[in-house]
């Protein structure tokens, strides 16, 4: 095939480019897929390493402060629910995520979910059949805090993505994940 076609734009691939570039790092390929999927890592996560496991570090409702606020786009002192937790497989971490949920915009059924079950916020929207679409918004290399430190055994800086789920145009999950940069580089 001698055409030459035309160039897809991928504003996902561009930013880890950026990132990589002023950062001076070089990820692998598999980094850049968790970086850029647009569903839950906990899938890849699942097909990679099989029955992954989830363990909640902390949850409970809270009022929304300015910041996370702004970043749902909703009243300060409305409540939210506030969640972490680190994905692993038999004990060895392998993602670390935070989330912030709107009460306001959950079903009855979703807060009981989110309060009662072990499940994922993607795995909620599953099985109450909610769709959304995820927005990534940040996609960086940050410094490990003293948390995820003593969870990883590392010191290594930490590669974040930060995606929002919307259903009917308002965010109804803001999510950060992160895992060491050290993690994920065999491909």
């Amino acid at each position: 095939m001698k055409q030459k076609g035309t160039i897809l734009q991928n504003e996902l691939r561009e930013r880890i480019h950026n990132m990589e570039a002023g950062e001076g790092v070089t990820l692998s390929k598999l980094q850049k897929i968790l970086l850029s999927i647009q569903g839950p890592v906990t899938t890849i996560l699942d097909v990679l390493h099989g029955n992954v496991n989830m363990f909640i570090i902390d949850q409970h409702v809270e009022n929304a402060e300015k910041s996370v606020a702004e970043l749902l786009d909703i009243e300060i002192d409305d409540e939210i629910f506030y969640r972490e937790v680190i994905l692993h497989k038999n004990g060895r971490p392998l993602c670390y995520s935070q989330s912030y949920i709107p009460l306001s915009r959950c079903s009855d059924e979703v807060t009981e979910d989110l309060l009662n079950k072990r499940l994922t916020t993607g795995n909620i929207m599953d099985y109450r059949h909610i769709e959304t679409v995820r927005e990534i918004s940040n996609i960086d290399i940050e410094k490990i805090t003293p948390l995820l430190q003593d969870l990883f055994k590392t010191d290594a800086d930490l590669i974040v993505r930060e995606y929002n789920m919307k259903h009917k145009k308002k965010i109804v999950v803001h999510t950060k994940e992160a895992f060491p940069i050290s993690y994920f580089t065999e491909m």
